[in-house]
């Protein structure tokens, strides 16, 4: 095993036990002591792969950010090869919105971003990214939108997709499959796009 993998694992489970217990207790209420047991490590372990308990944070946001990228991507490259109709990507969408939920977590590091300002950049630059998947969804769907059509049709479906994840934290969805079938209805509208409802 080369140094890299060694060094993976035990960050890994930190990371881990990290999103377990900061979801569960909090950011702040989450003791050093608490994440290296969780962790199977210690403490020292994680300070040598972290430099404080802020960076652990900063690496789920991290995480997060590389697997939101890697759907979003999914999404359209099926998008571009014919695969999936603008109307089912925006419904995966919708639907990755209300089950790939960290739960309590998203409001934590939502906290941090208020106190942090290294976590809030790392957030911005997330929300960035997420915001420029949205965009290039939206003028896909509506090649001939203005600028400023694109614009408002961004920040529609940012609140709706947002929306659904904070939404599933307070009142979890009963049935993902028809929610998100009717966001994508509603969203396909607002559009001015065929809805494909059948």
């Amino acid at each position: 095993m080369n140094h890299q993998a060694r060094q993976d694992a035990p960050r890994q489970r930190i990371i881990k036990a990290a999103r377990k217990l900061f979801d569960a207790k909090g950011f702040h209420a989450t003791t050093t002591a608490e994440l290296a047991t969780e962790a199977a490590v210690s403490i020292g372990q994680i300070y040598r792969l972290f430099e404080n308990k802020d960076d652990v944070i900063l690496a789920l946001v991290e995480e997060n950010t590389r697997a939101r990228i890697a759907e979003m991507d999914g999404i359209f490259g099926a998008i571009e090869q014919g695969k999936q109709s603008m109307f089912d990507a925006i419904k995966a969408i919708a639907r990755l919105s209300m089950v790939k939920s960290d739960g309590g977590l998203s409001f934590e590091i939502l906290a941090e971003a208020c106190r942090n300002p290294l976590v809030a950049e790392r957030l911005t630059a997330l929300v960035d990214c997420y915001r420029g998947g949205v965009r290039r969804l939206a003028a896909l769907t509506r090649p001939d939108a203005t600028a400023g059509e694109l614009d408002a049709y961004v920040e529609i479906m940012m609140a709706c997709f947002f929306g659904l994840g904070h939404r599933t934290l307070i009142a979890p969805a009963t049935d993902v499959d028809q929610i998100s079938h009717e966001t994508a209805c509603l969203l396909m509208r607002a559009l001015g796009a065929p809805d494909q409802s059948d």
